[in-house]
């Protein structure tokens, strides 16, 4: 008798605690919907004038602003012409990757999925190429953003951190971006 009324208590604790665990379950999903609706930042303009240092990488050809250094590579090969960052920061930085589609896209999805706080779609032109993507909130009033785009013909995503979709700063990049496939050399470090 002594094990029954234990595991009634037991029971009616765990009960209370799920019925507990699911109040205000069902606002706390419908505030994270209505933040992650479908709000396009749509731009159009063109790149304004930003001191930078156009550089080469692999293919690709891009606008590097004063105080950003361009990196070539990635972490598991520094060479491959593929991959390469603007970095001013470890937290301020543009990472460009081409890919290929399904790798470009798989990645994307990934991080949309993951960067939900404050996440709103995006879109613009920048040097005649459409850029698609989201933006969001690093919590700490700062932004980022991922994108992709056909660039020459040529598919690439950049992740940005530091700054929002929006700014000329990142208008003076995106526009700046150009693929030439002629094998040329690095001209980063």
């Amino acid at each position: 008798m002594k094990y029954k009324h234990v595991f009634l208590l037991l029971l009616a604790v765990c009960l209370c605690l799920c019925a507990c665990s699911g109040a205000g379950t069902e606002n706390t999903y419908e505030e994270e919907n209505q933040t992650q609706q479908d709000v396009s930042a749509s731009i159009d303009t063109d790149a304004a004038p930003v001191d930078a240092e156009t550089m080469t990488w692999g293919d690709w050809t891009v606008d590097v602003p004063a105080g950003f250094t361009l990196e070539g590579g990635d972490f598991f090969d520094e060479t491959d012409p593929r991959y390469f960052s603007l970095k001013k920061t470890d937290f301020v930085y543009f990472d460009f990757k081409a890919d290929g589609e399904e790798l470009i896209m798989n990645h994307y999805n990934y991080n949309k999925d993951t960067y939900t706080n404050e996440q709103t779609d995006v879109q613009g032109t920048f040097g005649g190429s459409d850029w698609i993507g989201f933006q969001y909130s690093d919590g700490f009033g700062g932004y980022g953003f991922e994108a992709y785009a056909t660039v020459d013909g040529e598919l690439i995503r950049v992740s940005c951190a530091g700054y929002p979709f929006d700014d000329a700063l990142v208008s003076a990049v995106l526009s700046s971006l150009q693929y030439a496939p002629t094998g040329a050399a690095s001209d980063a470090p």
